[in-house]
């Protein structure tokens, strides 16, 4: 009897509990997402502020509303400050600029693509002097919600420099770089290696992009073409890469269709270095594919009142290198790359 009691009362639970309505969202909270790097290369600087956001309805479908990612360019107020030199945090209100919203076009994806906010530097700071960086000063962003009154703030050094060891430019301008890269010789792969010892910098993390040109010809059309190569990331413990040439030229078979149709004629090799900072070093580090058992993923931010990044980067870009003459020899043999390059 007492087992019939005791079945009888846990579905009475059961029943009422089913009748219960409750709301699995809490109550809303102003959150900004701010990802930004400087880099003191590039003329204009781009930061990308969004909300979070919180509904009722399916979280794919709200992404796809413009509104529900982004604040309205006129309620916000975003500034970029130089700090005092050497380390003093006090923000120098005169030498700090004014971020002004922008749209850029993005692809397909989860979320919104229409009215995509991003907001940049002018060419002038407020008091309408350029505003330059400086190695020896950090930078505070300062965001500012002027319908709601709550402000997200961070603030960063900057990568001051790179400039790599062993490459020279040939005095003429119309010239290509004195270095060709020699990927294969006499029957076999080699590779070349990429320096930077002296390269006088402050960065932490290094990616070496090569950046494949050439010209397509199918009929009469003929088309510029790039492929770009990336290399391992690599930390400020190194101050080398080493580019293996077979790794080369598998990459360009596994990305060019082999096509009787298509005459290729190789261009020139344009290398991008990017140095990262030690927080967007970290970052990446933290959002690495998870390999182990454990599947916690720890959160980085260095964003004050908000969640994202706001670090340094520089990019320092060459171009137009050539190929050894072996291995010009092998991109255009059908016994080697076979990609029909003339």
């Amino acid at each position: 009897m007492k087992k019939i009691y005791l079945l009888l009362s846990i579905l009475a639970m059961l029943f009422s509990a089913c009748e219960t309505d409750f709301d699995v969202n809490a109550e809303w909270e102003e959150t900004t997402i701010v990802y930004g790097l400087l880099d003191v290369s590039k003329e204009i600087q781009y930061i990308r502020i969004n909300k979070a956001y919180l509904g009722d309805n399916d979280a794919m479908i709200i992404a796809q509303n413009s509104d529900s990612i982004n604040f309205h360019p006129v309620e916000m107020e975003v500034k970029l400050y130089k700090l005092e030199a050497f380390g003093n945090l006090t923000v120098d209100t005169i030498t700090h600029v004014l971020l002004v919203a922008d749209t850029l076009e993005k692809e397909d994806g989860l979320f919104a693509t229409d009215n995509n906010i991003i907001y940049k530097t002018g060419s002038a700071a407020a008091d309408g002097s350029p505003f330059i960086f400086s190695n020896n000063n950090r930078y505070a962003l300062i965001i500012k919600n002027k319908a709601t009154g709550n402000k997200v703030s961070a603030n960063s050094s900057v990568i001051s420099g790179f400039d790599f060891d062993n490459i020279y430019q040939n005095t003429l301008s119309s010239e290509r770089p004195s270095y060709p890269f020699g990927f294969y010789t006499n029957g076999d792969f080699k590779s070349s290696t990429i320096t930077w010892e002296d390269a006088n910098d402050n960065g932490k993390i290094y990616q070496l992009d090569l950046i494949i040109n050439y010209t397509e010809e199918s009929g009469a059309n003929s088309l510029s073409k790039s492929l770009t190569y990336s290399l391992p990331l690599v930390d400020d413990t190194e101050d080398k890469i080493r580019i293996e040439g077979e790794g080369f030229f598998n990459f360009l078979k596994l990305n060019l269709t082999k096509d009787e149709n298509i005459i290729r004629h190789f261009n020139g090799i344009d290398m991008l270095m990017t140095v990262g900072s030690e927080n967007l070093e970290t970052y990446i580090n933290v959002n690495k594919p998870i390999t182990g058992i454990v599947q916690e993923r720890p959160q980085f931010t260095n964003i004050n009142n908000g969640i994202g990044l706001f670090s340094s980067r520089f990019t320092k870009l060459i171009e137009n290198y050539d190929l050894s003459d072996n291995s010009l020899e092998y991109l255009k043999s059908v016994d080697g790359l076979d990609r029909n390059f003339q």
